[in-house]
C-alpha cells in the first residue's frame, strides 16, 4: 500500500471518527456494524478498540476476513480497507451488570474488544462513480 494513501485514510478516520465494519459468518451471511476507536499501530496494522456487538465478534472468530469503510458525509471522500484479524482481545468489562436485568440487555456486549487487523488492500470509496481498484 502506498504511504500517501495510508496518510489520507488516517486523516479521514481522525476527522470522521465512525468506521463501518463489515463481517460475515461461516455461511457468508453479512453483518454491518459502526464504531469509533480505530487507530493505526504500525505500518500495515490497524488496532480497533470498541464495544462491538456480539455478532461482529462472533463472525470474526469464525471468519477472520473483514472490510472497513470510512466515508466523509459532506465531501464524499472515502476508503475501503480489506483486512484480516490477527488477534481479538477483551479489554474493559461492563461494570455493574445486574443479573436480574439480563433479559433486558440480552445480546448487548459485556466487554470491550480490541481487534488487531492486518491491512491487505485499500481502495477509494465514494457514493459517486468510482472504480473498485485496490491500491
Amino acid at each position: 500500500m502506498k504511504r500517501g494513501m495510508l496518510e489520507k485514510v488516517k486523516r479521514l478516520v481522525q476527522e470522521v471518527k465512525v468506521v463501518y465494519v463489515a463481517t460475515s459468518d461461516k455461511e457468508g451471511v453479512p453483518h454491518l456494524a459502526a464504531a469509533e476507536g480505530m487507530t493505526f499501530a504500525k505500518e500495515g496494522e490497524i488496532v480497533f478498540r470498541a464495544w462491538f456487538c456480539l455478532k461482529t465478534v462472533e463472525n470474526l472468530a469464525t471468519n477472520p476476513k473483514l472490510s472497513l469503510a470510512i466515508l466523509h458525509p459532506v465531501t464524499g471522500e472515502g476508503y475501503q480497507i480489506l483486512g484480516e484479524i490477527e488477534r481479538i482481545e477483551k479489554g474493559a468489562f461492563l461494570d455493574g451488570f445486574r443479573p436480574e436485568e439480563e433479559k433486558k440487555w440480552a445480546g448487548y456486549p459485556q466487554a470491550e474488544h480490541q481487534l488487531s487487523i492486518r491491512i491487505e488492500k485499500v481502495s477509494s470509496l465514494t457514493s459517486g462513480p468510482h472504480s473498485d481498484e485496490f491500491i
